[in-house]
């Protein structure tokens, strides 16, 4: 069983571009967030390196670990962790919802 991959126009509403991180988009702040609190640092150059080369991000470009490092759990987004964090992130900027369904999706199937 696989999740809902995030498209490339998912990854770059989400700042995830082919020119890299997007200033002050859900994308740096998911990487400023991994870099400060050190998990979700798989997922997040997964998803840099996904957007960069302009491809789609789904369950093959990433690992059950890195899924569960960023807190994107098979039993859902864990409080305090990258992926709650993102989802605030979503919520308050009006972008990357996109991302934010896929990579749920992802970790409620990986």
């Amino acid at each position: 069983m696989s999740g809902r991959p995030a498209s490339h126009s998912d990854l770059s509403g989400a700042g995830y571009t082919s020119g890299g991180v997007g200033k002050g988009s859900v994308a740096a702040g998911m990487q400023s967030y991994a870099d400060t609190h050190g998990g979700g640092k798989g997922l997040v150059s997964g998803l840099q390196s996904s957007g960069a080369r302009g491809q789609e991000f789904g369950d093959g470009n990433t690992s059950r670990s890195a899924m569960d490092s960023a807190g994107f759990g098979s039993g859902g987004v864990n409080k305090g962790s990258l992926g709650s964090n993102t989802m605030s992130s979503v919520d308050r900027s009006g972008s990357g919802g996109g991302l934010r369904s896929s990579l749920q999706s992802i970790g409620a199937k990986k």
